[in-house]
Parts: structure tokens; sequence; C-alpha cells
């Protein structure tokens, strides 16, 4: 199992980076199971809504429906989740290293449920691995 973080589910949904794509569908065609968790369902919804167009919001509305569909459960939070969560961020802001919110809690339910992550942040996760029990982390290339 591995989780699809945000910034590589805009590559995919958006068609941009064919090195990107051509490696998710090869884990598509592997059979992998592949999952995506609720925040990142949720910055990909607030990207959209953000969208000026109300026909484009529909359009890429659309094309995020399709591609949820695909999952066979979405990843949330839950007590254990939050506690890596509150652990690490404290960790974090002790070493005046704060990452984005966003990009802790996934990486929180990743770490929970032992599920190796992919994204292409090599900012902010890194930072947030070093401080894991749990290697979760799969940086892929542009």
């Amino acid at each position: 199992m591995m989780i699809i973080e945000t910034d590589i589910a805009i590559d995919y949904l958006r068609g941009k980076k064919s090195e990107i794509n051509k490696k998710l569908n090869q884990l598509i065609d592997e059979g992998k199971d592949l999952r995506i968790t609720q925040i990142t369902l949720c910055e990909l919804w607030y990207g959209i809504y953000r969208l000026k167009s109300r026909e484009k919001q529909i359009s890429e509305g659309k094309k995020l429906n399709k591609f949820t569909i695909d999952f066979p459960e979405i990843l949330t939070l839950d007590d254990d989740s939050s506690k890596i969560y509150g652990k690490i961020c404290a960790e974090l802001d002790k070493n005046g290293q704060r990452v984005p919110q966003f990009d802790l809690l996934n990486a929180s339910i990743a770490i929970k449920n032992k599920i190796r992550l992919i994204t292409r942040d090599k900012r902010h996760y890194p930072r947030i691995n070093a401080l894991s029990e749990f290697n979760f982390l799969e940086l892929w290339e542009e």
C-alpha cells in the first residue's frame, strides 16, 4: 500500500508532468494498492474552488470525483496519528523547523499506518521523516 501525496495527485490530474504520470500509471497497472488521505482530498477540493471560472470548477470537480472513485479507501486521522502529529510538530517547532500543517497531517497518517508516502516535496517531508520511527518517505523527481 502507498499514499499519493497532494503534489503527485495534482500532477496526475493535470497530466502535465509526463514522468510522474508514467510512474503512477505503472503502479496502477501493477495493481499496487494506492490511497490518498482526507487531507489531500481537502487540498484538492480547495484548489478547485479557488478557480475563478465556474465551468472550470465543474470540469475539474468531475475529474477529481472520477479520480477518487478508484481508491478503495480514503485514509483519515485517528487518535494514534493525532498523537504522532502532536509529537513531531512539537519537535519541529522546538528545532525551528516548522512545516506546513497539511504535510505533517499526511505524514502522521502514513507513519501511523506504516505506509510509504509518495511526494515530490523535498523541502518539508525529509524533516518529518527524520523524526519518524518509520521511514515513510518515497521522494519522486519531477
